[in-house]
């Protein structure tokens, strides 16, 4: 599993956020046969959501649902 803490970002999050993130980690990394291929690699507070950038390039708005878009 990808290692939240590892992800650039998040040390600057709430420790609700962190939790938001950690718990994203899991269940996005669950939703893939080849999660290494979009992992990952920015995460920033913004108004309302988590915006996690991935390593293709691809980013994703993270609500306080811990769901995805």
């Amino acid at each position: 599993m990808f290692n939240a803490e590892e992800v650039k970002g998040f040390n600057k999050l709430s420790n609700a956020d962190k939790d938001l993130f950690t718990r994203f980690c899991k269940k996005f990394y669950d939703a893939w046969e080849y999660p290494e291929k979009h992992k990952p690699v920015k995460v920033q507070k913004m108004k309302g959501y988590l915006k996690v950038t991935l390593i293709d390039g691809v980013w994703l708005h993270i609500t306080k649902n811990c769901e995805w878009y």
